[in-house]
């Protein structure tokens, strides 16, 4: 019974600790922030508010529409890489400019992680996360023309749509993981379940069942 129960704690220990990872990797590289966020202050460095103040610019000579300006330049600010790119309906930026953002989200994640953390990503979590997310497709639509995946990680979905998109992972995303050796094609990748993208695999000893119980007995 102490040997269940032992290895019962290293799972719910293993699990926790990759929930907090997943939970950095969406709510950082793949998030947006509130202006009191501390991810926020970080990136707006010197060259984020020259490129901000180009990209302010370039919404009111692309957009007609007062609303429209305003959301941009909002969903910018806040780190939506979709209003830095050059897409024709959405995006006041350019590629470099969608490429510097997405890369400094990547630098504030880096600066969150542990080491165990990055090298854990590094050996295949980080692309399992990306791959899983690209696989699972929908019919949900952000903005209005714009088709995208769930991009759920951790059972919450993302905030930053256009990087799950084929066209964000393809031109961004994956490009610049890989420049960081986040993304490498090998055998050892971590697997994600599909159920939540985010569970450990794990064979009980015991019936769920019995798991209720022990979990319940053991204020779980």
């Amino acid at each position: 019974m102490k040997k269940i129960l032992k290895k019962w704690n290293n799972f719910l220990t293993e699990n926790k600790d990759l929930d907090a990872t997943l939970d950095k990797v969406r709510d950082i590289f793949f998030g947006a922030y509130n202006t009191w966020d501390d991810e926020y202050k970080m990136l707006h460095d010197q060259k984020f508010l020259a490129l901000h103040q180009q990209l302010k610019k370039t919404a009111m000579n692309k957009f007609a529409d007062q609303e429209k300006i305003d959301k941009v330049i909002r969903g910018s600010d806040i780190g939506l890489s979709l209003y830095w790119t050059d897409q024709p309906t959405h995006g006041a930026g350019d590629p470099e400019a969608a490429a510097y953002v997405i890369d400094k989200k990547l630098q504030i994640l880096e600066s969150r992680l542990t080491d165990d953390e990055k090298v854990e990503l590094k050996s295949g979590l980080m692309k399992s996360i990306v791959d899983s997310i690209s696989e699972d497709r929908s019919n949900q639509m952000y903005p209005s023309t714009l088709a995208v995946s769930v991009g759920r990680i951790n059972g919450i979905q993302v905030d930053d749509a256009y990087m799950t998109t084929n066209e964000g992972m393809g031109r961004f995303v994956i490009p610049i993981l890989k420049s960081k050796g986040y993304y490498q094609e090998s055998e050892g990748d971590k697997p994600i379940p599909r159920k939540k993208t985010k569970r450990k695999q794990y064979e009980p000893e015991m019936s769920i069942a019995d798991m209720k119980a022990m979990m319940d007995k053991f204020g779980r």
